[in-house]
């Protein structure tokens, strides 16, 4: 969940710190599934769902999820090794 964090920060301009509950359904292939509906943040001392924030429904729907669903792929693709040490570090970030 960390890249899901990661991109809807970037998108609502904040912190990934200030990004909780986004989901991430399935196991870590291109068909998992991140889930940001049900999410919420926290801009500028107030907390808001993600979808009053990024009001892009296109973009929720479409290019957030094929970004992160790709995410393995492209860790593979970029470091010629298997994306299981980025699984197993936000494994152990989201446990902390």
């Amino acid at each position: 969940s960390n890249r899901a964090k990661s991109q809807i920060a970037l998108k609502a301009r904040v912190n990934p710190s200030d990004v909780y509950n986004v989901t991430i359904w399935g196991n870590h292939s291109a068909t998992q599934y991140p889930d940001a509906m049900n999410g919420y943040l926290i801009r500028n001392n107030v907390r808001k769902t993600i979808p009053e924030v990024i009001t892009d429904t296109a973009w929720l729907r479409g290019s957030f999820i094929s970004t992160i669903q790709q995410r393995g792929k492209a860790i593979i693709d970029a470091r010629k090794l298997s994306s299981a040490m980025s699984a197993a570090n936000a494994i152990g970030n989201h446990l902390r």
